[in-house]
């Protein structure tokens, strides 16, 4: 265990597969949940001139941000993924490790998609989880939030494979069947770690 007496579970996987589903279960068995989205819209206006500079006031709602605007230009062109990332990755890593820092609980859930990617955060991941489905089910769950077919393959395709997580994961949960069958999955992961963190 890297961070004092507390664990760190990471779940990572493709967009919709349901890692924030996962995620949530851990929390609902005891684990404190970090949300790196979240965390990743907080950094946004610190990074707001240089991203205005770079896309233009198309981007901006009054003096905010326009989330949707910025999710469409940059999904639309790698290079304009990158600039984002190498702008805000660091920010966040840095946030979210301050705030395993100063979190009570001893198990600790990062939800992040990009938990593969981020070697820093890797780093104090006890336990990487990859979660992972069908793309058809995957694109099926995204379009239902409003994100459309072609929105939905350029973040697909900006992010790593499932093969090449699957890798660097300790655990693989199948998303593909009923909350319940996802339940069960968590549930018996979650006693591994436990009885794992027992016996250390």
């Amino acid at each position: 265990m890297h961070h004092g007496d507390k664990v760190i579970i990471g779940v990572g996987g493709n967009i919709g597969s349901g890692k924030t589903l996962v995620s949530k279960i851990f929390e609902e068995l005891g684990a404190h949940y970090i949300s790196a989205d979240e965390i990743g819209w907080e950094v946004l206006p610190d990074i707001a001139d240089e991203l205005r500079e770079r896309f233009g006031s198309i981007i901006m709602d009054r003096d905010i941000i326009d989330k949707e605007k910025l999710r469409s230009i940059v999904f639309s062109n790698s290079e304009n993924l990158d600039y984002l990332n190498k702008l805000s990755h660091p920010l966040l890593v840095e946030k979210i490790l301050k705030k395993i820092e100063e979190i009570k609980s001893k198990v600790v859930v990062i939800d992040a998609a990009l938990i593969f990617d981020w070697s820093e955060l890797r780093q104090v991941v006890d336990y990487p989880i990859l979660v992972v489905s069908d793309n058809k089910v995957k694109e099926g769950r995204v379009m239902k939030r409003g994100i459309n077919k072609l929105l939905f393959r350029q973040i697909l395709e900006s992010q790593k494979s499932e093969a090449e997580m699957s890798r660097q994961a300790k655990f693989i949960i199948e998303n593909n069947s009923t909350v319940d069958i996802l339940r069960s999955q968590c549930q018996n992961i979650y006693k591994e770690i436990e009885n794992d963190c027992r016996m250390q």
